[in-house]
């Protein structure tokens, strides 16, 4: 499983493990210690090496880590629009 570079990627990579899923208005809720900018940075990083999944869910866009239950193929490393 693919581990944080960054203190900024730990950080997020432990709020989106604690939690099946969550925004990331719900996140730069949970980390307030960040930037939007140190957020976001760490999110694309992270959904790009493939240690969390980011989609669009109508206005907004979920994060949830890859595990065995929910599996990242390469697919997943892009930004999905569902619904």
């Amino acid at each position: 499983m693919p581990q944080a570079r960054s203190r900024q990627e730990a950080m997020v990579l432990d709020v989106v493990r604690s939690a099946e899923s969550l925004t990331i208005e719900q996140a730069i809720t949970l980390l307030p210690e960040l930037s939007w900018i140190e957020l976001f940075h760490a999110v694309d990083s992270l959904s790009r090496r493939g240690a969390i999944i980011l989609r669009r869910r109508g206005f907004e866009y979920e994060l949830r880590a890859c595990s065995a239950r929910f599996r990242c193929e390469p697919s997943d490393f892009a930004v999905e629009t569902v619904g």
